[in-house]
């Protein structure tokens, strides 16, 4: 088996990407190069299907390892982004064997000895737990709290209401194939094929993201609910999600209404969004613009003239980056400067 080796110093790390083959896995490579992890060894992961694949990396050429046999020992960080079945049945093997496992999947988010982590908001619980095992939270989930923590902590919720539009990207290659399938029959006159969703999202929204839950909620819906709960230490007040998958091929948009506990104005909750870490203000944020882009992007701000506790926002962010493989990159990066990963 070859590896990556690169030279090994005091702060360098050794680095697995579990699903280093799937979407949110590529994300990884090209993160990990942009930012120039201090990398001394990276290994890459997937099925047994995909076990054998070579894949580019900074001029090498890393051979993909069959998770479910490989050795894990040595490891410092993995990032996990294959499902939360693997992530059930490896991450337990992964940490026991002394590595820090950062899950993309939500198989831990509702562990309460799992740190479920974003670094802008609550990454001092990376500073105090010695947990092998850190969550990433849902994509639209981070993308929401973004602001809305900036909200959080100086003005305090009432109530929270929120739309998504969720690119078609955020359910996987299959989904995206779909899109793309579809757009090119109808483009010819030709019956649009459906093998991922069992309606077209080519020219389509869909209102339903996961299986059914309760209350007439989808999963998603409850992921947002449970998350966002979690991540600000708050259950004080009400949250009502209705997550739509729209026919985009990057980038998460929401639409969000929020309820303060005292009064605001739009130059001042901009001036504070402005201020926040990862955070942008700009005027009409828009997915097409905003690809393979790190910040989420927060424009149309409007407090009501008539109850100027009430705000409205738009926020946009790459899911595939902020929402998903970059905000774990971060939690590693938080882990290496507290001395945790080396």
């Amino acid at each position: 088996m070859i590896h990556l080796v690169f030279m090994k110093t005091a702060s360098s790390i050794r680095v697995g990407i579990v699903g280093a083959t799937g979407m949110v896995g590529r994300e990884f490579l090209i993160l990990l190069a942009k930012r120039n992890l201090p990398i001394a060894k990276l290994r890459l992961f997937a099925s047994s299907r995909s076990a054998g694949q070579s894949i580019h990396f900074c001029g090498q050429q890393i051979e993909v390892e069959d998770v479910a046999s490989a050795d894990p020992a040595g490891l410092d960080v993995a990032f996990f982004s294959a499902g939360g079945e693997v992530s059930l049945a490896q991450a337990p093997r992964f940490t026991k064997a002394g590595v820090t496992v950062v899950d993309n999947s939500s198989a831990f988010r509702t562990d309460p000895a799992v740190p479920l982590v974003v670094p802008e908001i609550n990454g001092d619980l990376l500073d105090d737990s010695e947990s092998k095992l850190i969550a990433n939270p849902n994509c639209s989930t981070i993308i929401m709290l973004m602001p809305l923590a900036v909200l959080h902590r100086i003005y305090g919720l009432q109530e929270v209401i929120v739309s998504t539009y969720q690119a078609v990207s955020g359910a996987g290659r299959s989904a995206l194939d779909d899109l793309f399938n579809q757009a090119r029959a109808w483009a010819a006159g030709q019956v649009e094929p459906c093998d991922f969703y069992d309606q077209p999202i080519f020219l389509n929204l869909i209102p339903q993201i996961g299986d059914s839950a309760s209350g007439g909620d989808f999963l998603e819906e409850q992921k947002m609910i449970r998350e966002t709960r979690r991540i600000l230490s708050d259950d004080s007040f009400p949250i009502f999600p209705t997550t739509v998958r729209v026919p985009i091929e990057r980038c998460h948009s929401e639409s969000v209404f929020v309820r303060l506990k005292r009064e605001a104005s739009s130059q001042e909750i901009a001036g504070h969004f402005s201020s926040a870490a990862g955070l942008v203000v700009t005027e009409l944020p828009t997915p097409r613009d905003l690809a393979s882009k790190e910040d989420v992007y927060v424009g149309r701000i409007r407090v009501c003239e008539e109850d100027k506790r009430i705000v409205r926002f738009w926020v946009v962010s790459d899911q595939l980056w902020k929402g998903a493989a970059l905000n774990a990159i971060q939690i590693a990066e938080r882990l290496i400067a507290s001395g945790r990963l080396n």
